[in-house]
């Protein structure tokens, strides 16, 4: 949490100064006011935040519809907060490199399958759309008299003797059971939530396939680079078989002990020559 962070920092930097002594009014090199810096401990508190962001946002969102605005306008603040404490706060992190966030996005995805189905239980059991859609299919399409028919009587064993009768919103009849509408609408309720589930996953897998996990732009730009590595490496392999064929073929000429000076003929020792060797 933030006031832990800073009592932390406050912790480390008293005892930093306690340990310099007689080199307290000195000026501190960059390295040593970096030194003085929390420790970075990774970003499991940054994740588990944003994970239970994520899933209070998405298995209640049909209680609060207003959550993901609310939430945008957290992250737009957690992201300048965020940038600081890493800059100001904490020391440089080592870098690592990672394919992706690992388990954090089975997490996420378990939660969305969770929250689909939170909320179609939501919408089908504390809503008034499936009882009203009902009782305009069976009863009156205009809903006349529809709140008179969602309250029941209370049985005269439960009444007050001062009050002449009882009323509550149910769908039971004077005796206190349930009436053939109420079994109608719990059928209808559940049908409900596995359409709903099945058209949502249905969707969600058609967007999953239309937006791809890399672009097409960043694909062509990494097989480009794939093929060009190929082609260097062929390149070098070939050179390379040349190379060894060609020392492999060429005979060891021996190198002479005393090489002489080369010898220069000038035209009349030439032409004596000829003569020579006519006669």
């Amino acid at each position: 949490c933030e006031p832990c962070r800073k009592v932390k920092a406050w912790q480390q930097k008293r005892e930093l100064a306690v340990g310099r002594g007689s080199r307290l009014g000195q000026e501190l090199r960059r390295w040593e006011e970096d030194c003085q810096l929390l420790r970075c401990e990774g970003l499991f508190e940054e994740y588990l935040e944003m994970v239970l962001q994520f899933g209070f946002i998405t298995i209640f969102v049909a209680a609060f519809p207003l959550a993901p605005l609310f939430a945008l306008l957290n992250n737009w603040v957690e992201i300048r907060l965020d940038a600081q404490k890493f800059v100001c706060e904490y020391r440089r992190p080592v870098a690592e490199r990672a394919q992706n966030i690992g388990v954090w996005f089975n997490i996420l995805e378990a939660l969305s399958h969770l929250s689909v189905i939170v909320n179609a239980f939501l919408i089908a059991f504390t809503s008034d759309f499936l009882p009203r859609l009902l009782y305009q299919y069976k009863f009156n399409s205009s809903l006349h008299g529809y709140v008179n028919f969602t309250l029941a009587h209370a049985p005269p064993s439960y009444q007050h003797p001062e009050y002449m009768y009882c009323r509550y919103k149910a769908f039971r009849d004077s005796d206190g059971n349930y009436t053939l509408f109420y079994w109608e609408l719990l059928a209808v309720r559940l049908g409900f939530i596995i359409v709903f589930e099945h058209v949502v996953f249905f969707l969600l897998r058609v967007i999953d396939w239309l937006v791809p996990d890399v672009p097409e732009s960043l694909e062509l730009k990494v097989k480009r680079e794939r093929y060009l590595a190929k082609q260097a490496l062929a390149d070098n392999q070939d050179a390379l078989l040349l190379v060894s064929r060609g020392s492999a073929s060429s005979p060891v000429v021996p190198p002479h002990p005393h090489p002489s000076p080369p010898q220069t003929v000038c035209a009349q020792d030439w032409g004596q020559a000829m003569v020579l060797h006519a006669t």
